[in-house]
């Protein structure tokens, strides 16, 4: 053969080979799946908050292609190492962390991966560019709670159990005596906390359990209760209690107590899961500082059906209920003057 056209013939061959190649790299490639880390603030099946964030990821899921990892508490201290190690596809693009024990761990892992977008629920403070950290604030829901229990009560005393002390706990004790005593001032307002200096109060049913037995004892009717899990606790002795009720938190929790939990206090933290997913997928995240509560739908009170009338009465508080937690909000970030 020629060695001329042997010559053509590599050239030839190299040109098929290159727009092959081409070809494949102009092809449209089917796009990533992108991924979102969720870190929850107590095991799943807590009834409450842990479920309703839950509830908002797999509404998510119903509407969006992604992929999601979930840590519980425990596998929390993974999460760094892994952030650390993943590329690629597997690399998130949006972490969720739930409860204010996380505030510092969020920070820092927005500050050292500015490259993902994190969403910090119930924890205050400034954001950055791809931190928000978003506050679900309580205090006009548990300002309705209270009207409620002071509506309800028949000893005239009502109760609060917490599970821990904290600023934002500090919330729901504020609106609660707030619209206890918005109905009537005389009315003492008994609260504790099931573990005053532990988160491990949200997971404590036993000890909400005593604490309930002993408010009753005194003489308290109706408990609001905001403690997580704990509050199955509370409400299991309101159940064989006869005239003792239970205002429960975060989910609409009377399908644990029919006869005994009043209302819920919900806080609609699915809604703001699923909604920092939505606007992370479609490029409309941003990052700062969010406040929401009862003016925005966030937070409100559910009846238990079978005590809905109580609706009346308590919805003529409602406006003042939005008010108050405005000036709360107000009052709360102006700097204290001497």
């Amino acid at each position: 053969m020629d060695r001329k056209y042997l010559y053509l013939g590599v050239i030839g061959a190299a040109v098929i080979v290159l727009a092959a190649i081409a070809a494949v790299g102009l092809m449209p490639h089917e796009p990533a799946v992108p991924a979102v880390y969720i870190v929850y603030p107590s095991e799943k099946g807590d009834l409450s908050y842990t479920d309703s964030a839950y509830q908002g990821l797999m509404a998510a899921e119903k509407e969006f292609s992604f992929t999601a990892k979930e840590f519980t508490p425990r596998e929390s201290d993974t999460l760094p190492g892994l952030l650390n190690n993943t590329s690629g596809e597997e690399r998130p693009g949006l972490v969720i962390t739930l409860g204010f024990q996380y505030t510092n761990y969020t920070r820092q892992l927005a500050a050292a991966h500015p490259d993902i977008r994190f969403l910090a629920i119930d924890q205050t403070g400034a954001g950055s560019a791809t931190l928000r950290t978003c506050e679900i604030t309580s205090y006009g829901d548990s300002y309705l709670a209270g009207v409620l229990a002071a509506s309800a009560t028949r000893t005239g005393r009502v109760g609060i159990i917490l599970g821990m002390q904290s600023d934002l706990l500090d919330t729901f004790l504020q609106g609660y005596t707030a619209g206890v005593h918005a109905v009537n001032g005389s009315i003492p307002v008994d609260h504790t906390y099931v573990q005053q200096y532990s988160i491990d109060g949200f997971s404590d049913p036993a000890g909400a359990g005593r604490i309930a037995e002993g408010m009753y004892r005194n003489g308290t009717d109706v408990i609001y209760t905001c403690a997580g899990f704990s509050n199955t606790g509370a409400i299991a002795v309101a159940n064989n209690a006869t005239g003792k009720y239970i205002i429960g938190t975060d989910s609409d929790q009377s399908v644990l107590g029919p006869d005994a939990v009043l209302a819920s206090a919900v806080k609609r933290v699915d809604r703001v899961v699923a909604t920092g997913i939505a606007e992370r997928l479609n490029g409309s995240f941003a990052g700062g500082e969010q406040v929401v509560g009862l003016r925005e739908g966030v937070t409100g009170l559910v009846y238990n059906p079978k005590f809905a009338a109580y609706n009346e009465t308590v919805r003529a508080y409602e406006a003042q209920a939005v008010m108050e937690e405005e000036r709360y909000l107000i009052a709360r970030a102006s700097p204290v003057r001497n």
